[in-house]
């Protein structure tokens, strides 16, 4: 691997990017700061039943079994929540190493620029206190190994029990990156000409989904376990033995436990979120005008209804998201989840589509040809970190500013 990196152009860029991102991970993680909501998720495990985000803490209560020493305490937590995050960084870097290999080669300028942008959010999101060891890096991980496999046309099967874990892991899985893994299973059914291959991703695509959906469903309706009082005081008792200041995320536990709903107590944070997103909008504007030029541009290139179908699956995949963002706080994971599966996409079909790669090519090209362009390179830097509820922090000192001068929109600080 090493020497391909050295003597291959197109794998030189990572070369660059490894220590961008060692240095980002320095900066932003500090040891012993772990957020007590993601030591909180490792006292949920299935001894209890089958509850929601039970799947993580069960694999850490098997650790804890065939270890000699105890892992409820806060330092074997952060050594856990650490392994995985360097696992997780480990298959970012291979997804980008398979994307790189895989792209035309006047498609690699434009794949570096994604991948050097995704690497910036990923590295400093997932180092920084609020969410280090966060679910998510889970789900993204689950998503760009099927992602690979996909890619790859090795152990496509593999995505139905990746999805289920998926879900156990977080039911909101489905809203967020499943979309990756279902949008590619629908290109690559509405692209393949054999009629066994048609077969066999419409199968694997219709029971990952069916599969997924039934988890879900059960999941956020019925997991709540009978004697929620009765277990609540056990797995709170563990999930302050898990975090450094004996604390822990009060209303993740009576969400999950006793199924207390949080949709009245969220009230302030969804005015907080719709502030900042109407910002980032704002913002954002350069970058929508750009992607909706070029869905019509290619979409013009398309031949056919079927090429069009393709095309518009992954243009639309990304709609998932809705109900998050009408119903959830923590719009900074939205955002993230949003931006990651077309960046997922993109960086996907310049590797596999010619006429996409063509087309965003010369898309790329003209624009460059504009005083502005490089302005553009700009804003995705400086989001960086994504939060929780603020969508990042510039966003979230814009937002307290406009609703304490103007807008009166919540009447708190946080």
């Amino acid at each position: 691997m090493i020497q391909e990196l050295i003597k291959n152009k197109k794998m030189q860029f990572l070369l660059i990017l490894l220590p961008i991102a060692f240095i980002i991970i320095c900066y932003y993680y500090t040891s012993g700061n772990a957020d007590s909501y993601n030591t909180t998720i490792l006292a949920l495990n299935y001894s209890y039943g089958f509850i929601s985000r039970g799947f993580i803490g069960t694999v850490y209560l098997l650790l804890d079994k065939i270890t000699p020493f105890s892992m409820y305490q806060p330092r074997m937590a952060e050594l856990f929540l650490l392994g995985c995050t360097a696992v997780f960084f480990g298959i970012c870097f291979c997804f980008s190493a398979l994307i790189l290999r895989r792209c035309q080669r006047k498609s690699v300028a434009q794949a570096e620029y994604f991948l050097f942008f995704m690497c910036i959010w990923i590295t400093s999101t997932f180092s920084y206190e609020g969410n280090f060891g966060r679910v998510d890096l889970f789900l993204i991980a689950i998503s760009l190994t099927g992602v690979m496999l996909i890619l790859t046309k090795r152990g496509e099967w593999l995505l139905i029990p990746l999805a289920a874990m998926a879900v156990m892991i977080h039911q909101g899985y489905v809203f967020m990156y499943f979309n990756m893994l279902l949008a590619l299973l629908a290109y690559r059914f509405l692209d393949s000409t054999e009629k066994k291959q048609k077969v066999r991703y419409g199968v694997i695509l219709v029971l990952s989904f069916v599969i997924a959906s039934a988890l879900f469903l059960y999941l956020e309706l019925y997991s709540h376990s009978t004697n929620g009082g009765a277990i609540f005081s056990s797995v709170a008792e563990n999930a302050k033995n898990l975090s450094y200041n004996g604390e822990y995320h009060k209303t993740l536990l009576e969400h999950e436990i006793l199924g207390v709903d949080l949709a009245e107590a969220e009230h302030d944070y969804h005015m907080k979120n719709l502030c900042e997103i109407l910002v980032f909008a704002l913002f954002g504007s350069p970058y929508l005008v750009c992607f909706f030029q070029f869905a019509r541009r290619l979409l013009s290139k398309a031949e056919g209804a079927l090429e069009k179908a393709k095309y518009l699956v992954i243009w639309i995949g990304s709609l998932t998201m809705l109900p998050d963002f009408l119903l959830k706080v923590d719009y900074g994971r939205w955002v993230l989840s949003v931006l990651l599966y077309y960046f997922v996409m993109f960086l996907c079909m310049m590797a596999e589509d010619r006429v996409f790669a063509e087309e965003f090519y010369a898309f790329c090209e003209e624009k460059k040809q504009k005083p502005y362009w490089k302005f553009m390179l700009v804003f995705p830097i400086v989001m960086a970190p994504f939060l929780d509820v603020n969508i990042d922090g510039i966003l979230g000192i814009i937002g307290h500013v406009l609703n304490r001068e103007w807008l009166h929109w919540w009447p708190f600080l946080g």
